[in-house]
């Protein structure tokens, strides 16, 4: 989340981490709105996981290169990353690796676009979104994250893709879009509307806690307001039930 040119806007992990905690979006907003400082020490746990994920990233990257697949990579650092990447998927490369993406106010980068033989307004093919995941497990932030790139690839290619791919230490993953795309346009309408709201949840102790950078910040609120997490025994229910 960050402003460009008086204009917000919004990444594939704003999306995920609302659905994670809605707290953590309106705290991200204060610091984007430099009303509150973002925390500058990453979770120790989350520079480990993205180091391991880069370097399973790059171990797929190596092994489609093995194989003798067309891949175009494209630079991060460069002003025309959006405009590479297009240029990319027009010249019917296999993989797109770092594929720039960018649609109204949604920005990101997709690890992989795999190029299929469906034809689209770029040609005989089109193409389909993979993520790397180090996780087993798939998680609904995950999903997200893929059905917002396959959006934005569809608004490029003219086609929406039919599939959503997962690398994962355990093989590959396929999952249909249109089982996810209600779903996705939920979750991304209630987090426009939680942007738009001046309100910040409650400080509600959530499993996202474990790798937020606002952890801190969160559990000194916590305490100072005694929250009644702290009562021994709590389940969310009951929370919410004294609460009202």
């Amino acid at each position: 989340m960050r402003i460009k040119d008086n204009k917000t806007y919004y990444s594939p992990s704003d999306l995920s981490g609302h659905i994670h905690c809605p707290r953590l979006t309106a705290l991200n907003k204060l610091a984007m709105l430099g009303e509150l400082k973002k925390p500058m020490q990453k979770s120790r746990v989350v520079e480990t996981l993205q180091k391991r994920g880069i370097e399973f990233e790059q171990a797929f990257l190596a092994e489609l290169r093995a194989k003798g697949k067309r891949i175009v990579e494209i630079d991060p650092e460069s002003s025309r990353a959006y405009e590479e990447t297009i240029e990319a998927m027009k010249s019917g490369a296999d993989y797109i690796y770092q594929a720039r993406m960018e649609m109204d106010n949604w920005q990101g980068w997709a690890d992989f676009l795999i190029r299929v033989e469906k034809p689209s307004k770029l040609g005989s093919w089109s193409y389909e979104v993979c993520d790397t995941k180090l996780a087993t497990q798939t998680k609904a932030g995950t999903i997200l994250q893929i059905a917002l790139y396959s959006e934005i690839v569809s608004t490029i290619q003219g086609i929406l893709p039919d599939m959503m791919h997962i690398r994962q230490p355990k093989g590959h993953e396929q999952h249909r879009f249109m089982d996810y795309a209600a779903y996705y346009r939920l979750i991304k309408k209630k987090f426009l509307a939680a942007v738009k709201t001046k309100n910040v949840p409650h400080p509600d102790p959530v499993s996202h806690c474990d790798i937020c950078n606002w952890w801190k910040e969160c559990d000194t609120e916590r305490r100072k307001v005694d929250h009644l997490s702290y009562v021994a025994g709590l389940g969310n229910t009951q929370l919410q039930e004294l609460r009202e």
